[in-house]
């Protein structure tokens, strides 16, 4: 139904804000319905993977996007009654691209006409608008998702990007990692950045002031997680800087090896675990131990990998990990 309307009729922007602040809260707001800090705009999450957002589609611009399959489809003069019909009833003896909104046209058809013109106006004239739609064809059909890449605001992209969102991390794994890497979590130095009134001390450690970087690579209880996990790695070196390890394994997925499919999913379920742990002391007052963590870590980064690893390689992966 919301596919329809959005290749019917541009969205009001009353019932956007609604559609908006729906998927905010289903993203950010927490079950007891309290509000919560929100560290993230809307806009950095509407953006690709490739630029540290999480590849939701902004719902006005992808509603232009739809609306612009009826703008190629009178462009190629396409066969279909739709085009016929409107040819001869709208357009008439006009040009399409010249043609202005009318208090007599219908809503759709106003809809079409007001998108038309938003394109002409963004890409600088009639001829630019045209070579817009045609680069975004593929096997002669109007690619609504290259469109959508050509139309909107793009951002600087992240050489981190594969490290993250690759077949071997969990979705909620990933969710939290660029939170982590990008510094958006709500940690207790962020909280008195916002103005709340909190005592800043590390739940896990209890020892120094919670931020970003103490709390998964400087706290006693996170390296003891840390040299566990990367003892059953094999690897030897000491885990430093949350960035500079996705841009090793963002390389490193370049050869398309399962080891990379594991490091990379084992970087992201060891921060979500700490981050987990620590909400749970810090919210539910349960505490459980570093082996426990470390168990639950394996676990799940074993399973997930087995699950996603070319049948080819599942017993050196088995082998690999039972060592």
């Amino acid at each position: 139904m919301e596919q329809y309307w959005c290749a019917t009729l541009l969205i009001p922007k009353g019932v956007h804000k609604l559609i908006t602040k729906f998927c905010r809260n289903f993203l950010w707001q927490p079950e007891d319905g309290k509000r919560k800090m929100i560290m993230k705009s809307w806009s950095s999450c509407c953006a690709p993977y490739q630029e540290g957002g999480y590849n939701i589609k902004e719902i006005l611009s992808w509603n232009k996007c739809i609306i612009c399959k009826w703008i190629w489809a009178i462009e190629t003069k396409s066969e279909s009654v739709w085009a016929a019909w409107n040819y001869k009833y709208n357009i008439k003896n006009e040009d399409f691209w010249a043609m202005e909104v009318k208090p007599h046209h219908s809503e759709s058809w106003r809809s079409i006409l007001l998108v038309k013109n938003e394109l002409i106006t963004r890409t600088g004239s009639i001829a630019e608008a045209k070579q817009v739609l045609f680069r975004s064809v593929q096997a002669g059909k109007l690619n609504l998702s290259l469109l959508y890449d050509y139309l909107r605001v793009p951002a600087v992209k992240i050489s981190w990007a594969k490290g993250v969102w690759n077949t071997a991390v969990l979705p909620k794994h990933g969710f939290i990692m660029v939170l982590a890497v990008q510094g958006k979590l709500a940690t207790v130095d962020k909280l008195n950045q916002k103005g709340q009134c909190i005592v800043n001390r590390c739940i896990l450690c209890k020892k120094d002031n919670e931020s970003h970087q103490h709390l998964f690579f400087k706290c006693s209880f996170a390296s003891t997680v840390w040299i566990g996990v990367l003892q059953w790695l094999r690897m030897s070196y000491r885990t430093r800087n949350m960035r500079k390890e996705l841009q090793w394994i963002a390389r490193f997925q370049k050869r398309k090896h399962w080891k990379a499919r594991l490091y990379s999913s084992s970087l992201a379920a060891t921060v979500y675990c700490l981050w987990e742990e620590r909400n749970c002391r810090l919210f539910r007052e349960e505490e459980h131990s570093s082996e426990y963590i470390l168990k639950r870590i394996q676990y799940v980064v074993s399973v997930r990998l087995l699950f996603v690893t070319n049948s080819r390689y599942k017993n050196e992966v088995v082998d690999y990990l039972q060592c």
